[in-house]
């Protein structure tokens, strides 16, 4: 025993001394303190324990975020074996050593201390035994569902045995080996297996962008309401196109983007022919994982969305990188704005802050200035200078000096603030140190910007993207609130979006398994220098590949070449009752559409239920139809059918202008025409936005605005009543309702004729009814030469005319894919697959 602490001795003050070399080499001693709890690593780490990642190395204590362990303090003895440990992978390497590498022996060593606790009631590491460890192990192994990551812990724990035994630290021989070794080596094999048994509609898709969620990024753009959230929705659009890893995105420099004139006579006319630029286009980035500094270069149809991201970046965060610029300018002393130091005296009322030096909504009492208080407060202790002005209002003041007290100490506490490490950040690139200045890197925000609701924005700190924000605004952290949540945005099931950080690289790694491109090519176009990880991107082209792929190419050749139907009952639009029976419909005058590959969905679209309110949506929805006029364009041709005349003057005007005819606004359309005649454009246009007023009703339409001040004439029209603001709209089903309100006029005539006979009070009554007579029957004969010259078109034919033609052609051809798209890999497995079918086609009528 007295020799094991004498060894444990000399092994804890051996890597102490090398503890204190490596700070003087790196120019921080004082700065780290070897009994210290916790050694901070990231951001605010010092020396080696400087990179982008914010995490912290506790070793006073086992807590309950442990899976499987109670809370549990760590003796003083313990704690410095841990530490001696950590020195000695740090010092035994030859290159800078990760965090992740460093943790994951301290988390293993820690489970190995709760056992050795449990068990024995001993609490130094001289009493640690094979079965001790072992039952470490076994533990791990209950909480524990990833088979890879236990084997990977339980290696860490041999090495770590391994390396230890040579220091004869324990009081017996410890011999331990991997219990739950998980090795791997037919991983292609398993996949393969897997992929062949795949359910198309099942693929793993939660390492992808739906396309639900794709959309939704892009809505996202539009919606932004601060230039915070605008920066943060450019950097994951670019994340998508490019498949950077979030330390890349991070540590990306403003002028990273290279442009490179193609100078080979060849290329450039290749390009040219192509429609392309003239230049090649790259990003120039650091890349993890060893990977050094490299250049991602674009794809030339990427070119115009890439250079305006930089672009529109460079806008947003012109202003914080003004501001870090005069701090370094001045060495960190002045960290004021010239508007507080312009002011006269000393003293700055909290109110003249804002909007200089802080934003945002002041929380759920809208009162900034108490969180500008409470966060001087926080950050700095200082107390501001009340004068009460009233009962109900009172100034506070700061001195300048206390103010930039508060943005040096905010910054101070928040990162490493040393002397030549302020505002810089670090990551290792092999043996060496990469340091970048913050207001060199691409995206940079204040502190608090990326709040969801940015209730307190510092102006004065801006920072470096925060990897922890990020992933909880993708919805990654279930307790918070996600940008997604925010704007009530959600997946086709309606389930929560949850895009986690490393799901554009896995999605651009797909794309590439899919294309087929090599393994080697892979890792050049990502970055990569290990290889053998791509086969964690291939399952995903396999699991649809194997079987959807050659199911796909078959029918595809059966559709295509043979012309045979392709569809089934079970690939028919859900049109249909809770019970998987077509609901109850009334007759449709609508010709059965030819026979195509979509024939059979027409066919169940056209035999849908036809809505009881007559209006033009429900006309459309019901027949699975339209009404086409060939001198409309397609826009006008839907809005005509649905009487979706527009919300705007200027819309409904854009509507008359071309759908005005004979039938139609007659009289508009001839003052109209007189104006252009004249060569009066502007007059012309003028004039139909004037009266670009059309409500639309059950029968026709109103050129009144009734919408907003109802009808003066209690909606006479509707009963055949004269009306000047009446007019048939030309719709689908309109010639319908106007024949059935004549066959109602029709007998309501009858029967008033009857009571005039017998009393004669009811003959201004039967006047009217005889005059609304007239009025429908001369609309009927309108309506129906109307309808002469416009062609019926099913929705869901290949007919030429039908507006909806090319999307049921794209839609058809996806579901002989074999699956229902729902990620973005989906919908290129069906651009490729498409590819090279043309491809083979075209290589045999070559041939």
């Amino acid at each position: 025993m007295f020799e094991q602490q004498k060894n444990f001795n000399a092994y804890i003050e051996k890597f102490k001394g090398k503890f204190n070399e490596r700070l003087a080499a790196y120019n921080a001693e004082g700065q780290l303190d070897w009994d210290a709890g916790s050694w901070s690593f990231g951001e605010k780490g010092v020396a080696w324990l400087k990179e982008t990642k914010n995490h912290g190395f506790k070793f006073d204590e086992v807590t309950n975020r442990t899976k499987g362990l109670s809370k549990m303090d760590i003796s003083k003895e313990y704690q410095d074996f841990m530490r001696a440990y950590q020195m000695l992978m740090v010092t035994s390497s030859s290159t800078l050593v990760s965090g992740s590498a460093l943790d994951k022996p301290l988390q293993v060593m820690k489970r190995w201390y709760w056992e050795m606790v449990t068990q024995t009631g001993q609490t130094h590491p001289m009493y640690l035994t094979a079965d001790i460890i072992h039952a470490a192990m076994k533990r791990h192994s209950e909480v524990t569902k990833s088979a890879p990551n236990l084997s990977d812990y339980c290696d860490v724990a041999v090495a770590a045995i391994k390396r230890l035994r040579q220091y004869n630290l324990f009081l017996i021989n410890v011999e331990v080996e991997n219990k739950y070794p998980c090795r791997n080596q037919s991983n292609g094999t398993k996949e393969r297996r897997k992929a062949e048994h795949a359910n198309p509609e099942l693929t793993d898709d939660k390492k992808l962008i739906s396309i639900r969620a794709f959309m939704c990024v892009i809505e996202l753009i539009a919606l932004a309401e601060t230039d915070y959230q605008r920066v943060f929705y450019n950097m994951l659009l670019l994340a998508i196109i490019c498949g950077f890893r979030f330390q890349e995105m991070m540590l990306m420099n403003m002028d990273s983007l290279v442009r490179r004139e193609i100078k080979d006579e060849d290329k450039r006319k290749h390009a040219i022919e192509q429609g392309w630029p003239t230049y090649r286009l790259g990003i120039e980035y650091l890349g993890a994982k060893q990977a050094g500094w490299r250049i991602h270069w674009l794809a030339p149809t990427t070119y115009p969305v890439v250079e305006a991201i930089y672009k529109s970046v460079e806008e947003l965060t012109a202003d914080s990188r003004e501001i870090l610029k005069g701090f370094r300018e001045s060495d960190f002393t002045n960290m004021l704005p010239n508007k507080i130091t312009e002011l006269p005296g000393e003293w700055v009322e909290c109110r003249e802050l804002e909007g200089i030096m802080f934003t945002g909504s002041g929380g759920s009492r809208k009162d900034l200035g108490k969180s500008i208080r409470t966060s001087i407060k926080a950050f700095a202790g200082h107390e501001p200078k009340v004068i009460p002005v009233h009962k109900q209002l009172k100034n506070r003041y700061f001195t300048k000096e206390q103010l930039n007290d508060y943005v040096y100490t905010r910054y101070a506490e928040t990162k490493n603030f040393e002397k030549g490490h302020q505002c810089v950040i670090s990551a290792k690139n092999g043996s060496e140190w990469e340091h970048c200045n913050y207001e060199d890197l691409m995206f940079i925000v204040p502190e608090g910007g990326f709040g969801i609701s940015t209730d307190l924005v510092s102006l004065m700190h801006p920072a470096p993207l925060d990897e922890h924000a990020v992933e909880a605004w993708l919805g990654g952290a279930k307790n918070r609130k996600s940008i997604f949540d925010y704007y009530n945005l959600f997946e086709d099931d309606g389930s929560r979006i949850n895009i986690k950080k490393h799901v554009p690289r896995h999605n651009i790694n797909t794309f590439l398994a899919i294309a087929g491109v090599t393994d080697h090519i892979q890792a050049i176009l990502m970055g990569r220098v290990d290889i053998t990880q791509n086969k964690h991107y291939q399952h995903q082209a396999e699991s649809q590949s194997y079987l959807t792929a050659s199911l796909a190419v078959t029918s595809l050749e059966k559709a295509f070449d043979e012309n045979k139907k392709a569809l089934t009952k079970d690939d028919q639009l859900s049109l249909f009752d809770s019970d998987g029976e077509p609901a109850p419909q009334s007759k449709s005058e609508v010709p059965a559409a030819p026979k195509t590959e979509v024939s059979r969905r027409m066919a169940a679209l056209a035999k849908s239920v036809k809505s009881q309110k007559n209006t033009g949506v429900a006309n459309v929805k019901a027949s699975a139809s339209m009404m086409v006029d060939p001198k409309l364009t397609m826009e006008h041709n839907l809005k005509q059918n649905m009487q979706t005349f527009g919300e705007t003057s200027a819309e409904v005007a854009h509507y008359f202008e071309g759908a005005m005819s004979d039938n139609f606004l007659p009289d508009l359309k001839s003052a109209h025409d007189k104006l252009l005649k004249q060569n009066l454009a502007a007059k012309a246009k003028e004039l139909l936005e004037r009266h670009a007023k059309l409500h639309p009703l059950g029968f026709g339409a109103c050129t009144r605005d009734v919408g907003r001040w109802g009808c003066p004439h209690a909606m006479k029209c509707q009963s055949g009543v004269p009306c000047g603001y009446f007019s048939l709209t030309g719709r689908m089903g309109e010639a319908e309702e106007v024949s059935r309100r004549l066959e109602g006029k029709k007998e309501e005539v009858i029967i008033l004729r009857k009571l005039h006979e017998e009393n004669p009070s009811f003959k201004l009554a039967l006047k009217e009814q005889e005059e609304a007579l007239i009025v429908f029957e001369a609309l009927e004969c309108k309506a129906v030469d109307a309808l002469n010259a416009k062609k019926l078109v099913s929705l869901l034919s290949e007919d030429k005319d039908n507006p909806l033609g090319k999307i049921l052609e794209r839609i058809n051809e996806q579901m002989l894919i074999g699956k229902t798209p729902n990620t973005l890999a989906d919908l290129f497995f069906i651009e490729q697959k498409r590819m090279e079918r043309d491809a083979a086609k075209k290589e045999a009528h070559n041939g």
